[in-house]
């Protein structure tokens, strides 16, 4: 299983070319594409073919994961390609013009939800966010989970005990007391899993974490670096 961070930002992308949230994720022959943030398009299709894309999981409906859906969209008729996307469902005026389109097959997940894509298995716990955020728990010869955006909370307990790999949203200055975790969170989560890897995504165009994880064994995702998992 491979992981590509396409953007790691959020709310926002930094100045000079970082791009807010979005990964790629390959196990075997399947793609999976983890939200779709500002930016994430253009460097999605550096990556892989558009057409292999036929699977996108949405976190949680903010913007700065969904915005080049809208775009993404115009591509999808050029091609005549259709994706389905996994989210949960939001009775919402942005859900509806996010997802009605017709080369959107929109399948709406909550946690008793698993789906099937060839040998990789989805499953889908719920996170604590401003909003109905999802984390995703991607199953195939390892397992990786993606949180979303939250802040800690009991299901962040179960996606280290199911999980090989984390891509958690604990990117936030210690102390930080917002709907984000924090470095504290990811030392403290670090301590409790020491088999489980933790890549720390969701950072601020501000603050770089990478020195205060110095020496814990967590890694600060890089945009445009694919990881084994």
């Amino acid at each position: 299983m491979e992981l590509t961070v396409l953007g790691k930002y959020g709310p926002y992308g930094k100045a000079g070319g970082g791009c807010s949230s979005g990964y790629l994720v390959k196990n075997g022959d399947d793609f999976i594409v983890l939200d779709m943030g500002c930016g994430t398009l253009s460097r999605l299709m550096s990556q892989v073919d558009v057409t292999k894309i036929k699977h996108i999981y949405i976190s949680h409906l903010h913007y700065d994961h969904t915005s080049d859906l809208l775009v993404f969209r115009y591509l999808l008729e050029e091609l005549n390609h259709t994706v389905n996307i996994y989210t949960h469902h939001e009775d919402s005026q942005w859900y509806n013009i996010l997802f009605d389109h017709p080369n959107f097959n929109v399948v709406n997940i909550d946690e008793d939800t698993v789906i099937n894509i060839g040998s990789t298995e989805l499953r889908f716990l719920p996170m604590k966010h401003t909003v109905t955020d999802y984390a995703i728990i991607i199953k195939g010869d390892k397992t990786l989970c993606y949180t979303g955006d939250t802040l800690f909370n009991d299901n962040v307990l179960r996606c280290f005990e199911a999980s090989d790999v984390v891509l958690a949203d604990c990117s936030k200055p210690r102390g930080f007391t917002g709907p984000h975790m924090s470095i504290d969170d990811a030392v403290r989560l670090a301590g409790q899993y020491p088999k489980v890897q933790i890549i720390a995504t969701h950072q601020s165009a501000d603050y770089d974490p990478k020195d205060d994880l110095a020496g814990t064994g967590i890694i600060s995702a890089e945009e445009k670096t694919t990881y084994t998992i």
